[in-house]
């Protein structure tokens, strides 16, 4: 049985995909999800929410198109905040698609291995204090988000959803649903001024 914390996961993962028809039904679960323990991401998504009502399905496939596809800031690609298009990422790829195929876990064919969905529908796989659970979120998920907050104009809607997740995430992380730091995931050479990461097999 999926535990709160995965379901969280899934639906977040829905969120971040391009808009569909059950998109109102998936936030209105995900503000029901969040509200009791998480406050401050469950109003985000409330916020998500009134916008979405009020909105056509076709301008919200604009402003998602024009956000995350189109302004590099945005990059729905935690790969890519963290290691820029460099050999780095491209390592983080293959062994991220490996540890999906160890976990019988079958990425969209249509999207890259680390596309914020994508991680976050793995995630809904993964028991919530799973070591490989806890490295992705720490080492991979939030310092993306961080950097991700960072370029969002405070007017764009999503603005709101990704700073939701990462608060479930920090919140979640406070409270010791993830036992931080376990084991290795992410290593490459930062870009300047960028925290250092590791990876698999670094000590």
């Amino acid at each position: 049985m999926n535990t709160k914390i995965q379901q969280i996961h899934r639906l977040f993962s829905a969120l971040f995909t391009y808009p569909s028809p059950e998109l109102t039904a998936e936030i209105s679960e995900c503000h029901r999800q969040l509200k009791t323990d998480y406050p401050e991401a469950a109003e985000l998504i409330n916020q998500f929410q009134t916008f979405v009502n009020s909105t056509s399905i076709s301008h919200l496939e604009e402003i998602y198109t024009s956000t995350f596809d189109v302004n590099p800031v945005c990059f729905p690609y935690p790969g890519f905040h963290l290691f820029g298009e460099n050999f780095n990422r491209a390592d983080f790829l293959v062994k991220l698609q490996q540890k999906y195929q160890e976990h019988g876990f079958i990425a969209p064919p249509n999207e890259l291995a680390d596309h914020l969905s994508v991680m976050l529908e793995f995630l809904s796989k993964l028991e919530p204090d799973a070591v490989l659970a806890q490295e992705l979120i720490e080492d991979c998920l939030l310092p993306a988000l961080e950097k991700m907050t960072e370029g969002f104009k405070a007017e764009n809607p999503y603005a709101g959803v990704v700073r939701s997740l990462l608060s479930f995430l920090q919140t979640s992380q406070k409270a010791g649903f993830y036992n931080i730091a376990v084991c290795n995931l992410v290593k490459y050479k930062p870009p300047v001024g960028a925290r250092h990461q590791k990876s698999f097999g670094e000590q």
